[in-house]
């Protein structure tokens, strides 16, 4: 039934999408973009974003190092390559926690700077800025007893940095022209113009914080999204860091979840080793996933699988992103 429900929706937006076009929600503006002109991510943040269902990039002030670096790979797409002159990077500043940002500039990168190879169509560039460089462009010192508290007051929901392209004759696109860019699905045309530095707070692991009440949602590479819907997580009482769960799929299907106990960053992971489960009809499905958590924020996304064991066909492939209420 779910997957019906997802069908008929589906149908009705595309109906609606023929129905009314709007330009006004284009969210590239293609009609003000000149001859499409769009640097389009490329490389480990489009992974993230696109397949991952986690950010581009992402930094722990708590926890800071001083050789963070935010990285990026970007390919220019446009009717004529050789039109792009260079590219203008800046970040939003802000000086006062919910106070408005300002453009400060960051980074020229020249067109001498991209290169044509057999790893995209176009030519492309790897972007690498150290955070500690942005830091001082923010007015931030990592140095400070404040450092960590300030930063993820200053930016709650991340630190966000624009491209402009300067174009061979004289004009430019404008990261402004790139509406609701995150809005934009594809992900050959994911605009680079418009990212997001991930702030968040690291927390230590206690398994006793993971007990109760989620909202679910699904990301699937098949049935597009769905939810959310109400999943209920009890610790297993024998096995340490495993929880049981009780509507996977939004179908009651019964799962178990096992959490890694963090040290670091690149520990809060968490899977769900292969599990079976028998339908009414007796079919046998094989269920399994893994992912990452937020101890701070008590979210959760997993990458699951869900296949037919008689024929090891895969019936979807989703990102289960999961809120404790």
């Amino acid at each position: 039934m779910k997957r019906l429900i997802k069908s008929l929706f589906t149908i009705a937006a595309v109906f609606v999408a023929m129905s009314c076009m709007d330009e006004s929600l284009d969210p590239l503006q293609m009609s003000s973009v000149k001859k499409g002109s769009i640097l389009a991510l490329r490389g480990t943040q489009l992974n993230n974003l696109y397949f991952q269902g986690k950010p581009g990039y992402e930094v722990f002030p708590r926890i800071w190092t001083g050789t963070e670096t935010f990285a990026f790979d970007a390919e220019y797409l446009s009717e004529d390559v050789t039109t792009l002159a260079s590219v203008d990077i800046f970040v939003l500043k802000r000086t006062t926690v919910g106070g408005s940002t300002t453009r400060t500039a960051l980074l020229n990168v020249p067109f001498s700077q991209f290169k044509q190879t057999d790893d995209y169509k176009g030519p492309w560039v790897s972007v690498s800025i150290p955070m500690e460089d942005i830091l001082d462009v923010l007015g931030l010192d990592s140095s400070s007893p404040t450092f960590a508290d300030d930063m993820l007051a200053l930016y709650p929901n991340g630190i966000n940095v624009e491209s402009d392209l300067n174009l061979t004759d004289g004009t430019k696109v404008l990261a402004s022209q790139l509406v609701a860019s995150g809005l934009y699905q594809s992900n050959q045309f994911y605009p680079a113009q418009r990212l997001n530095i991930a702030v968040t707070d690291y927390c230590s692991y206690n398994e006793n914080d993971w007990a109760g009440t989620y909202d679910a949602t699904e990301t699937s590479e098949f049935f597009g999204g769905y939810g959310p819907y109400d999943v209920t997580f009890t610790k297993d009482g024998t096995t340490a860091n495993k929880f049981n769960t009780d509507n996977w799929y939004d179908s009651g299907i019964p799962i178990f979840i096992i959490f890694t106990p963090s040290t670091s960053v690149e520990t809060q992971i968490v899977t769900a080793p292969v599990q079976e489960f028998t339908t009414g009809s007796g079919s046998v499905r094989l269920i399994e996933g893994s992912g990452t958590y937020n101890s701070c924020k008590k979210e959760m996304v997993i990458n699951f699988t869900y296949k037919n064991k008689a024929t090891g066909d895969l019936l979807d492939a989703f990102l289960w992103s999961l809120k404790q209420k």
